[in-house]
Order: structure tokens, then C-alpha cells, then sequence
């Protein structure tokens, strides 16, 4: 829709340069940075794993959601059962105002998936696993491991990101935490 007054003036309020890796999710890479260390003493295939979901992870889709949180506990198996049984009532609340309001329910492979994690020992390959399976089953062909540049560029970075994503409708970038402005994100619904 055209606007009534043209022409329009931007006027710049604040401004702030980032650096390349601060174009980045603030939550994701904080996570990645915690994890980063013990992941990669552990095992370089499960680190490339654990890291290509967070790079291709889409937080609105509600298995997606579980498991980022399981990834920041991948060292508390205490934690990781705990919220492997809250993701199972949230499922059930979640499908019944599903339910109630006629969208489509969230699918039982979805929590079947979740809870599959406690099958296998120990409960972070579980974990690293069902990430790796959230990729390859949502991302398809899209959801490549990173070549050995990019893998050598994310063992160097300082994972500083500073900006938040969001993933309604379309992907796009949310400065508001750059800028110290609170934002809301967006229902998944």
C-alpha cells in the first residue's frame, strides 16, 4: 500500500557497526561457545554435528525448540531427562489448544524422536543424534556439513553474535538487542 505523505525520510536513530561474526544469533552462539571446548574433546564428528544443527536450526519448529535445549545440557543427563519429560507434557498442552482451535497437530514422531534420545548411551549422543536426524530430516540436501574452511573459521571465531533471528513467515535479522530494545519474538503458532 502506497504511503499518503511520499516522499518518506529515514532518519537514523542509532547507529553500530558489527563485525562479521557478530551477524549472528546472540542465544545460538553462546550456546555454541559453552558446548565448543567439551564437544570437540570429546569427539570432532559429534561437534560438527551438534554445531550444524545450531547453524541450520529453526526454533520455531517445536522438536527444534527441545532439542537446542537439550544441546545447552549436553553434560547433565539429569537435566536432559528432565527436559525430555517436560517436552512430552508440553506436547500433549500444546496439541490439545491445537486441538481445541483447529490447527494442525503437532505430529507423535515429533515427541517419539524426543524420547528416543533416552534409548541411547550416553544420553549427549542420544541428543547429538536426534539433532543430526532434525537436520537431515528438515534441511535435506540443504543441510551440509561445513567444508574444512568453514569448519577452520568456526574453531577461530569468537562466536560473538549480537543479533537475534527471527524465523515467522521468512528469516530476518532482529537488531533490537544491538541497540538495547527488547523485542518480541514471534509465535510458532
Amino acid at each position: 500500500m502506497a504511503k499518503k505523505k511520499p516522499p518518506l525520510r529515514l532518519q537514523i536513530t542509532k547507529w553500530s557497526y558489527l563485525t562479521k561474526s557478530q551477524i549472528a544469533d546472540e542465544n545460538l552462539c553462546k550456546l555454541a561457545k559453552a558446548q565448543r571446548e567439551w564437544l570437540l574433546e570429546k569427539n570432532q564428528s559429534w561437534a560438527k554435528k551438534a554445531f550444524r544443527f545450531l547453524a541450520f536450526v529453526n526454533q520455531s519448529d517445536w522438536r527444534a525448540k527441545i532439542l537446542v535445549r537439550l544441546i545447552a545440557h549436553l553434560q547433565d543427563d539429569a537435566q536432559i531427562k528432565t527436559i525430555i519429560a517436560e517436552a512430552e507434557t508440553d506436547f500433549k498442552t500444546k496439541n490439545i489448544q491445537k486441538a481445541k482451535t483447529d490447527k494442525p497437530l503437532i505430529p507423535d514422531s515429533e515427541v517419539d524422536a524426543i524420547k528416543g534420545i533416552l534409548k541411547i548411551t550416553p544420553l549427549h549422543m542420544g541428543v547429538i543424534d536426534a539433532a543430526d536426524s532434525w537436520v537431515i530430516e528438515v534441511q535435506k540436501d540443504f543441510g551440509r556439513f561445513p567444508n574444512d574452511n568453514e569448519w577452520n573459521r568456526f574453531l577461530a571465531s569468537p562466536l560473538d553474535g549480537r543479533i537475534g533471528m527471527s524465523y515467522a513467515l521468512q528469516w530476518r535479522y532482529n537488531f533490537g538487542k544491538v541497540f538495547g530494545v527488547r523485542v518480541e519474538e514471534e509465535s510458532e503458532e
